[in-house]
């Protein structure tokens, strides 16, 4: 034994132990625990999936990464250490902190940087799905996004949390607080998978990357950086999610910041100063000035430069930097196997938040058409849309809004129009655009999707008092992958429908499910795409989507007018006016 160290003979001993145990687990149901070569031990339990009651070996919260405190707070993380004894991976942890669960003071709140790993076998090498979940860069964690769906089928699935806000995002243009901490997070997470996933019954070499939302934004900056090594994942999934979509790069991260640093009192004389005070706040400070930030953007003319939930584009470290330059400022992409979609009614959670925020959640009266048009072109303004926006605003007219509904200037009834609006400036164009730019690097590559098939109801606008028809609105596709919700019938089949194509992607690069058509890839600019519904639809020519809320509102209203003979008598006078 000569040359091993005390140490070396402990974890060589443990090793052994954990491999007993987890192969003995389903004579005796004792807990599962799996040894990590060069880290330690981690200790879980068992599940089982949704719908077969596949045995699930779940491991919570591993950590992939020491706590970012102290100097590491807002710089890129550190490795996590080796531990001794055995990790508590037997139930989820809390998120990263965030203003839904910042109420005391945690002194180990910015101890978060965990993920969760599923698998069904420890013992194969099975190709992995990792999950960067979304909310704004603010809010969210793993434990929402268990396994009881996608572990019906021969993957392993890791589930990751990162730092959101603040801690996460916030830049000062320094090397003390240079921004994009979280998205090194994001890369450290993928670092440890290539490590250590085969431990767990995963191939390191077969990863798969998705998310939606901010999940969806993280993925899009992995397929983007240059800091991202090349074999790290090798396909990916982007849910309604993009660097293109103008909120998510910031426009000036450090007057935001300075912003933030007022808010919570930091003394303004240098910028040295500013970065110690920001360095030492409360985690709660920081949360909540964060918050307040926003509130002061939203209600201010022009723009919302919301700075602590953006990543920064180029910084002090210039070529190094996490993002020298903007995507579309790129000629290489990486070279992967990518689907990119979204859901119809996105617009409902981005006008909501104009809603709440800009409008204090009281809708307008306008007296006239005028006044209309003066709101839109405020929202292309609060949208990203910039110096277009006489143009822009000329197209979502003709595309959207009747000459009686402009004259009659309501707003309940033209909400439909203002959610296509805000969808289409904050998320779908975006989209669009990285799956264009992609299949035209990579033809066959592609594959583009609209999901519109209405499920249970999900309150993501809560306070919202328009309620919509059929919505399928901002993230309404997740419960069809994670076992949010309770499926009827009707429902599981769908989600049997989502789990097999994001499944049967991650194995093999081809999204197919039993019973549906061939999913074909982009092939020219818009299409053709997949319609996600039961059963799902081949289309042509993805701008049709960017008026559906419209559609849909004016097919419930034809549907009314139907069965009522005087609103059939006002659409036949409305068809005479417009001929």
């Amino acid at each position: 034994m000569q040359g091993f160290q005390r140490s070396d003979l402990f974890l060589l001993f443990a090793l052994s132990i954990a491999m007993i145990l987890s192969s003995a687990y389903a004579d005796d149901h004792r807990p599962p625990i799996v040894g990590i070569k060069g880290l330690g031990l981690v200790e879980g339990i068992m599940g089982e999936s949704a719908w077969t009651g596949r045995p699930i070996y779940q491991f919570y919260n591993i950590k992939y990464a020491e706590a970012p405190v102290g100097d590491l707070r807002f710089r890129a993380p550190v490795s996590v250490l080796p531990w001794e004894g055995i990790m508590n991976a037997t139930v989820p942890g809390r998120g990263c902190p965030q203003s839904r669960t910042i109420s005391t003071e945690d002194p180990d709140a910015e101890d978060c940087l965990t993920l969760s790993v599923y698998s069904n076998d420890l013992t194969k090498s099975r190709p992995v799905m990792l999950y960067v979940h979304g909310g704004a860069f603010v809010v969210g964690s793993a434990e929402r996004f268990g396994p009881g769906f996608l572990l019906e089928r021969d993957i392993v699935l890791v589930v990751i949390q990162y730092r959101l806000g603040t801690l996460g995002f916030l830049s000062t243009g320094t090397e003390a607080i240079p921004g994009n901490a979280a998205m090194y997070d994001v890369l450290e997470s993928l670092e440890w998978v290539s490590r250590h996933i085969h431990n767990f019954g995963g191939n390191p070499n077969d990863v798969t990357i998705f998310g939606e939302s901010a999940g969806g934004h993280a993925v899009s900056a992995m397929l983007h950086s240059p800091r991202v090594r090349e074999g790290l994942f090798h396909r990916a999934i982007i849910q309604s999610g993009t660097l293109f979509m103008p909120w998510v790069t910031c426009q000036n991260p450090t007057e935001g910041a300075y912003e933030i640093a007022r808010i919570i009192g930091c003394p303004m004389t240098s910028a040295e100063e500013i970065d110690n005070c920001l360095k030492q706040a409360s985690v709660k400070d920081l949360v909540q000035a964060q918050d307040e930030h926003k509130r002061i953007e939203f209600s201010s003319p022009g723009y919302p430069k919301v700075s602590g939930a953006c990543i920064t584009i180029g910084g002090v470290f210039g070529e190094e930097s996490f993002m020298p330059v903007h995507p579309k400022d790129l000629t290489v992409l990486r070279n992967v196997d990518l689907i990119v979609g979204m859901n119809s009614q996105e617009g409902l959670i981005f006008f909501n938040e104009y809603f709440r925020y800009a409008l204090d959640s009281v809708p307008i009266t306008w007296d006239s058409a005028w006044e209309f048009l003066e709101f839109v072109e405020t929202l292309n303004i609060k949208f990203g849309s910039g110096a277009f926006v006489d143009a822009v605003v000329g197209y979502e007219l003709l595309s959207k809004v009747s000459w009686e509904e402009m004259v009659r200037a309501n707003f309940s009834e033209l909400v439909p129009v203002l959610i296509d609006i805000s969808g289409n400036l904050a998320l779908k164009y975006g989209s669009v655009e990285e799956a264009n730019r992609f299949a035209k690097a990579y033809p066959a590559q592609v594959y583009l999707y609209n999901f519109d098939y209405v499920g249970p109801p999900s309150p993501v606008t809560p306070g919202f008092p328009y309620p919509f028809p059929n919505t399928v609105g901002h993230g309404d596709e997740l419960k069809f992958l994670f076992p949010m919700n309770e499926l009827n019938e009707e429902h599981t089949k769908m989600a049997n429908i989502m789990v097999d194509l994001w499944t049967s992607f991650a194995i093999a690069g081809i999204p197919q499910a039993e019973n549906v058509i061939p999913w074909p890839t982009v092939s020219r600019p818009f299409g053709p795409y997949l319609r996600l519904v039961n059963p799902p639809e081949q289309m042509e020519y993805f701008v049709q989507e960017f008026t559906n809320s419209v559609e849909k509102a004016r097919e419930v209203i034809e549907a009314s007018a139907s069965t009522s003979p005087f609103l059939s008598m006002c659409l036949d006078l409305t068809s005479k006016w417009r001929a």
